[in-house]
């Protein structure tokens, strides 16, 4: 361990009982960058990032160690981008630091707060702006030599200096609205002087966790705290989520994503169902087709799978309910398919696929031997291309019959959530077949690719 009793002390300055970072940092934690978990991270990253559309992707993990502090691995952790709507999450932060501030209950600005978090609302991120700041838009300041230019940005910087103070603002630049917002489609006036002297909003994802962490834990506004995780708290396979895709049945997830142009970002605190927890904060350029062009939730799902990859590689899996995936290029006992049937690669990604015409009708069927008796979560998974039809995927359970139809020309390569369903030890039978009649044509086609069942923990 001297390497790394040698590393922490090169990073940290122990004054006191203070440790006081060497670069912007959070002073109410304690966070030894760990190499080992740079190294998950990388790996975690590597494997994801193959025949992926998108070249950008930095990100980093905290997890808690037993003596109090926390280890934290990076990819490029101190790169900046430009946010999007996890731009809230300071704002959020700063608005019940300015609610104590002025003696006001933490839901003073409730109105406005709630739908900047559980919907990004644009229009309501500038009405907290106005308020924290008291630095509404002026239309007609146009310069910085306007005499109104000093006071007015001043004031606007009321969330960066409080960050600043905090040692969590660093390279990043929090300060503009969300557009459009309430004062305008588009910057104009002092807020159009202020982004062309300061740019765009940019976040990291390393201080960006050191945020997440304090909100969490309760460094920032101790009182707050539950008001602010009730916001934050989001469904994993419903819009809000992006990592959450990647997380097992009966996790916690707490976050805030977002999703403009190309980018894609999610600063996410977890708690898996075996205990164990953690803060990522990832930042992409994943907003781009063909996943951009997929139906909400899944446009913003394709960071899912490096969530699952970080849970593995960074040991958080241990523990965790049982999964049984089954695919297509599994023996005869676990999977079978009627009809005529070939090997088709699309975006790297090889799968059964069959033609399903009006004149035919092939099935393939995957028989899942669940390991015991349960509640399971379902997911199908298969290349998705145009020349594919809606299918309908029936699952037999303990209670009977299910289907659900999915249309396979959207969501490629990754989990598609078929419903919640009880099984015995050793059953559960999946079949996939064209969904109908109509939608068919002489070049249709259904892919066979994989299924999931994964058990749900006792709540």
């Amino acid at each position: 361990m001297a390497w790394r009793n040698a590393l922490v002390a090169s990073l940290l300055v122990l004054t006191g009982s203070m440790w006081t970072p060497l670069r912007a940092d959070t002073r109410a934690f304690k966070i030894v960058d760990d190499p080992l978990l740079d190294a998950a991270v990388a790996e975690a990253r590597a494997e994801f990032m193959r025949n992926k559309p998108f070249d950008r992707l930095d990100a980093t993990i905290l997890i808690p160690a037993e003596d109090g502090s926390w280890r934290r691995g990076s990819f490029n952790g101190d790169a900046v981008a430009y946010p999007a709507s996890c731009v809230k999450l300071a704002y959020m932060a700063a608005a019940m630091h300015w609610c104590r501030e002025h003696g006001l209950p933490y839901t003073h600005l409730d109105h406005a707060v709630r739908p900047m978090i559980e919907k990004s609302d644009n229009f309501q991120t500038g009405v907290v702006v106005d308020a924290i700041t008291s630095a509404p838009n002026i239309d007609d300041l146009t310069s910085t030599t306007d005499p109104r230019w000093s006071e007015w940005i001043e004031r606007r910087r009321y969330t960066a200096r409080w960050l600043d103070e905090r040692g969590l603002l660093g390279n990043q630049v929090i300060l503009h609205k969300t557009y459009p917002t309430n004062s305008g489609e588009w910057p104009r006036g002092a807020e159009k002087v202020a982004r062309d002297v300061f740019g765009k909003n940019l976040m990291q994802p390393r201080l960006s966790a050191s945020l997440m962490l304090e909100i969490v834990k309760g460094a920032i506004e101790p009182d707050a705290r539950d008001y602010m995780m009730e916001l934050l708290n989001h469904d994993r396979w419903k819009s809000n989520s992006v990592l959450g895709f990647g997380l097992p049945p009966g996790s916690r997830y707490y976050n805030k994503p977002g999703l403009a142009y190309d980018t894609l970002e999610d600063i996410a605190y977890v708690v898996l169902p075996n205990g164990k927890e953690c803060i990522v904060a990832a930042f992409s350029n994943a907003f781009c087709l063909p996943y951009s062009s997929d139906p909400d939730p899944h446009d913003s799902s394709q960071l899912g799978e490096f969530m699952e990859l970080l849970i593995a590689k960074t040991g958080l899996g241990v523990g965790l309910p049982p999964t049984r995936i089954v695919t297509d290029s599994d023996d005869g006992t676990s999977f079978a398919c009627a009809g005529v049937w070939s090997d088709e690669e699309t975006s790297g990604v090889t799968a059964r696929v069959a033609v399903a015409s009006q004149q035919t009708t092939p099935s393939a069927t995957w028989r899942l031997g669940v390991p015991k008796d349960g509640k399971y979560e379902v997911c199908a998974r298969y290349p998705a291309r145009d020349s594919r039809t809606k299918v309908l995927y029936t699952v037999r359970h303990t209670d009977g019959v299910s289907s659900r139809t999915v249309d396979q020309r959207k969501v490629h390569d990754r989990w598609v959530k078929l419903g919640d369903y009880q099984f015995r030890a050793g059953e559960g039978e999946i079949t996939v077949t064209a969904a109908g009649e109509g939608n068919l044509s002489s070049t249709s086609t259904l892919a066979a690719g994989k299924v999931r069942a994964t058990l749900w923990p006792d709540l």
